[in-house]
């Protein structure tokens, strides 16, 4: 038998090849982590219900409980508008986070862009929204990050720097993502609900009114605007914990930054993606 030599340069690649592997794979779990994360995140388009849709909900309500026609809806809801705007601005930091993220993994340059980033958060108060000086402040680096991805040389040699940099920022802006849609939004719905339930046991103690048809036909109407609301409660809670997720995955991702090419990380963010993605599939069940 022939036995032929391993030159230096051969043998240097046969043993640097499964390195090589065991980063592509792992840096495509990042990846795909990443790449789930964006469409989880953007479902908040498809959430149909807002705080100007609330604050219109609420004055169309009043209208219709005290029998009140007028040409013009005339409702006051500029700080609703104000709470949506500082929610889409909080969004949009985010989503391009997780799309910088996605780029980064396969080596490519962002293109997130700087309009994004350009409108100013400010702690305030605005009707259902409160945004603190933590916020703020995880706004700021996080944009700053952002335009530095966008226009430095950010390529997967500084994947690591990108997460480190990012996670105290994201972790806070999530958090105060899913207090927004979970809890201020969610609550909204819930005092939907309430003026829901009022306005019919109005209607039902004046029986004088209503015939056994008419009553029948209420109880109906009732019950279905109920399901609906339910329903809008209950895709904002998915969302919310879809977010969850992806805030705890991107945790186990900033810990383990350092041995991306380790291959035990494989493992961990494959299980945060199937979680995320049953969400995303729960949610949009619910949007069906």
């Amino acid at each position: 038998m022939i036995r032929r030599r391993l030159n230096t340069a051969q043998l240097l690649l046969l043993l640097g090849s499964p390195i090589w592997f065991f980063s592509c794979i792992n840096l495509q779990t990042v990846a795909d982590y990443s790449e789930t994360s964006v469409i989880g995140i953007q479902n908040f388009e498809q959430i149909d219900y807002s705080f100007l849709q609330h604050c219109l909900d609420r004055c169309t309500d009043e209208a219709i409980r005290k029998y009140e026609i007028k040409r013009i809806q005339d409702c006051d809801c500029s700080i609703f508008i104000e709470a949506d705007s500082v929610t889409q601005v909080i969004y949009r930091s985010i989503e391009g986070y997780f799309e910088g993220l996605s780029k980064l993994s396969y080596n490519e340059l962002t293109n997130y862009s700087t309009n994004g980033v350009m409108e100013a958060l400010s702690s305030d108060e605005l009707g259902p929204v409160k945004i603190d000086e933590r916020t703020v402040n995880a706004f700021s680096s996080l944009s700053n990050l952002l335009l530095r991805a966008s226009t430095d040389t950010y390529r997967r040699k500084k994947l690591e720097l990108y997460i480190e940099q990012a996670n105290e920022p994201i972790q806070v802006l999530i958090e105060k993502f899913g207090v927004i849609v979970g809890t201020s939004l969610k609550g909204e719905l819930r005092f939907k609900r309430e003026r829901l339930y009022g306005y019919y046991i109005e209607m039902k103690m004046n029986r004088t009114l209503l015939s056994d048809y008419e009553k029948g036909k209420a109880t109906s109407d009732y019950y279905q605007a109920l399901e609906a609301i339910q329903r809008k409660e209950k895709e904002l809670e998915v969302f919310s914990k879809s977010i969850n997720q992806i805030a705890q995955a991107h945790q186990v991702l900033y810990e383990n930054r350092n041995k991306l090419s380790v291959k035990d990380i494989s493992g961990l963010m494959i299980d945060y993606s199937s979680n995320i993605q049953d969400l995303i599939s729960e949610f949009n069940k619910l949007n069906d």
